[in-house]
């Protein structure tokens, strides 16, 4: 599939200054442009080789222990209590990278980078921004991991890679923002309505799996209905709006279960009452994990 922006936001102003800026970058991305500021060269590498379905553990390997930050990342979530529980502690990469699984790998790399850009000396005028990103990014993950359990309809180890993605739009948006500028203001609004489309392009550009980047696109897709099995953007649909509500202290479980989204998934008031108690215990074990 090829990187491209699904839509724009209907209430964009197509004159304005903050437009120009995100369509520019819409069409950098569709063209398969990446420019991400501080993003670790090995990261981009490990999403290259996993793009390889019969990829070794062994080239993995090699190619994650070229830089050390990354391969110790690696190590601490093949040792988290979230992906292995109980046996002995791992301390060999390639046993790490066999026992976690690739899209797991994706996610510690990519939590990797993000931290790299986090802490970018020549991002610091939006260091608190980046860290806000980051945390809704792993209370999203840390839900979208307990659903999948709670449901057993998908992969817990997809659910929380794309739980954990699905606000790098965000982050790429700021990151690109040219420092100093007064004409380029992406207000929230903006960025609400412009981050799943960039976030969609950006992962399609590393070569994650097609059903990532569909549901990061449409994670804003509140009203979605469909035929056939729930899937993958259902399920982020309902954590991006179950996260959001615990944000604010007013998670409505009534509410939830009426979404097309939750409905699809089975999912009741006493379902999101355990998935917000598991993702709790999940969302610390994620912190320490992934950085």
């Amino acid at each position: 599939m090829s990187a491209t922006i699904r839509s724009q936001p209907a209430d964009a102003d197509s004159t304005g200054t903050p437009f120009r800026f995100l369509s520019d970058l819409a069409r950098e991305l569709s063209a398969g442009r990446v420019d991400l500021p501080s993003f670790p060269d090995a990261v981009a590498r490990v999403q290259h080789v996993l793009s390889d379905e019969n990829i070794t553990s062994e080239r993995i390997a090699r190619v994650v222990s070229s830089d050390a930050g990354l391969a110790a990342r690696i190590l601490t979530m093949a040792n988290s209590t979230l992906l292995h529980r109980g046996g002995s502690r791992v301390t060999d990469l390639k046993i790490a990278i066999t026992r976690i699984g690739h899209d797991s790998i994706r996610s510690a790399a990519l939590a990797y980078a993000t931290a790299q850009v986090r802490h970018a000396a020549d991002l610091s005028h939006i260091r608190s921004d980046l860290e806000r990103f980051w945390q809704e990014g792993v209370r999203v993950a840390a839900l979208a991991h307990a659903m999948a359990k709670e449901s057993q309809l998908m992969r817990p180890d997809e659910a929380l890679l794309a739980g954990l993605l699905h606000n790098i739009g965000k982050v790429y948006i700021i990151a690109r923002t040219p420092k100093g500028t007064t004409d380029i203001r992406v207000d929230d609004a903006v960025l609400r309505d412009w981050h799943p489309g960039i976030g969609q392009a950006l992962i399609e550009n590393w070569k994650l799996p097609d059903e990532i980047a569909v549901a990061v696109g449409g994670q804003l897709d509140v009203e979605r209905c469909h035929a056939g099995p729930a899937d993958l953007q259902d399920l982020l649909i309902v954590a991006v709006n179950l996260a959001a509500q615990m944000a604010s202290n007013a998670a409505d479980d009534a509410a939830l279960a009426r979404m097309p989204a939750a409905a699809a998934m089975g999912l009741t008031d006493s379902a999101f009452v355990r998935i917000m108690l598991e993702s709790q215990t999940e969302m610390e074990t994620l912190q320490a994990a992934l950085g």
